[in-house]
């Protein structure tokens, strides 16, 4: 590798061309090769679960689409979503190839957008960490390829990997010394759940010295992408009441998700929401201050503090949805690609993600216990490796209990519930890919354990 290196370097001074090593080339043909075939399977499984429609789907979201359709632009002036204005935006560009599809599959390809989005901005942040072109190429795959971005998109038609794409641009800045808080912000006018990241920006904010004045970002933005609806003639109120309706449309304090609240089901509604913002906010205000300092850096760092916020948030606060591990999901596959110590935990988060869909999607609740279990473990596991850094809680075969207990639970309700079986072989198909790429990305990772630190800085 010294070789390799002074070559290059004596070349660059004599104007002379040397021929680079042919292990680079080959190294990215494959990496190339790789992104491109899962690429085309990741279009293929979209394809087949097409015509899948959940109830949420066909009474709001279908009447959503025929209502910005039939009014175009003009329609802005009624609050026909309980979206941000954003939504709204994008509804009346799939609108405009209506014709050459079904109303549903142009709704889908909004979230298969951003989904393919999400893909690249995860292999930007593995590329820009590892400057490794398969472990990049493999952060794509995955993120393409990943069961719960193929049922949340593809299966449901939701949109969580929209305000998901603008939260991980906003990590990849803050990994590149630079400012996210504008990604941030764009991130929350789609949707209010981009606050999970809330902890790692604020203390980011502190840790960088950002002026705090940019805070005023959030609201700012919110407020730039309204103006098309407010010209339009909508109201000022409706538009700052979006999250407020949303917060009040259901009264349980799990709708699906596998945090800390199937745990403690038993807990009176009003009790259970006050404790879990509380708990919420003294976590997430603890989780900012220990960022900011914190002496420890690098993009390992950064990525993990990250995760940690999108998940802890999520699993302590009340009233979450399935969906809403999304953005976590996601970034521990980034996490695992620059770390493989990590690779259990972006297992179980998918495994567990699948166990509450499928809560909703057949009414199978029994994946929903040992799902909560497992992220409990991840949980505990991540405060603890952030918190001691190199000297953390190093014991990463434990964390493949917690993947094991989800896999039999995810067994369970395949074997008890048959219904489940019509969506399957997409979930095995995907979850196969899975583990071809993890098996691949462990080989890379022992071939290059041997090279120079330099090449993985």
């Amino acid at each position: 590798m010294t070789k390799e290196i002074v070559g290059n370097d004596a070349s660059r001074e004599s104007g002379r061309y040397v021929n680079p090593d042919k292990t680079l080339p080959k190294s990215w043909r494959l990496a190339m090769a790789i992104a491109i075939g899962c690429g085309f399977v990741g279009l293929v499984l979209r394809y087949f679960a097409r015509e899948h429609a959940t109830d949420d789907t066909i009474r709001y979201v279908i009447p959503w689409y025929v209502f910005a359709r039939d009014h175009g632009v003009g329609g802005l002036a009624e609050a026909f979503t309980n979206y941000t204005p954003f939504f709204s935006y994008l509804l009346l560009i799939a609108a405009r190839f209506d014709g050459l599809g079904e109303p549903l599959s142009l709704l889908k390809m909004i979230s298969a957008v951003f989904e393919f989005g999400c893909a690249i901005a995860v292999a930007q942040i593995v590329w820009q960490a590892t400057k490794v072109p398969l472990r990049a190429s493999l952060g794509f795959c995955a993120v393409w390829l990943a069961p719960t971005v193929i049922f949340n998109g593809a299966v449901w038609g939701q949109t969580d990997s929209i305000w998901t794409f603008f939260t991980l641009v906003s990590v990849a800045l803050f990994m590149r010394d630079r400012n996210g808080v504008v990604s941030f912000a764009l991130a929350f006018s789609v949707k209010a759940q981009a606050v999970f990241l809330g902890p790692f920006v604020l203390g980011m904010i502190l840790r960088r010295r950002i002026h705090v004045a940019w805070l005023a970002a959030v609201p700012g933005i919110y407020v730039v992408l309204a103006i098309p609806v407010l010209v339009a003639g909508r109201s000022l109120a409706s538009v700052f009441e979006v999250y407020l309706d949303q917060a009040n449309t259901f009264h349980r304090l799990t709708m699906n998700a596998a945090n800390i609240w199937v745990l403690a089901g038993a807990t009176p509604y009003a009790i259970g929401v006050a404790a879990g913002l509380a708990l919420a906010a003294a976590s997430g205000l603890a989780l900012s201050i220990f960022i900011a300092r914190s002496k420890q850096a690098g993009p390992e760092f950064i990525l993990l503090a990250a995760c940690v916020s999108l998940m802890l948030m999520p699993y302590l606060l009340p009233k979450m949805h399935e969906r809403y591990f999304y953005a976590f999901e996601l970034a521990s596959i980034a996490l695992a690609c620059l770390n493989p110590r990590y690779l259990p935990f972006a297992a179980i988060a998918q495994v567990d993600g699948v166990l509450s869909y499928l809560a909703f999607e057949s009414g199978i609740v029994l994946g929903l216990l040992p799902a909560a279990l497992c992220n409990t473990v991840l949980v505990f596991y991540l405060v603890l490796d952030l918190w001691r850094g190199e000297r953390g809680f190093r014991f990463p075969r434990f964390a493949w209990l917690g993947f094991i207990v989800s896999i039999a639970g995810l067994l369970s309700n395949l074997v008890f519930k048959g219904a489940s079986w019509n969506l399957s072989p997409v979930y095995l198909l995907t979850a196969s890919l899975a583990t071809v790429m993890t098996l691949l990305l462990l080989k890379e990772s022992r071939r290059s354990s041997g090279d120079s630190p330099d090449r993985l800085s």
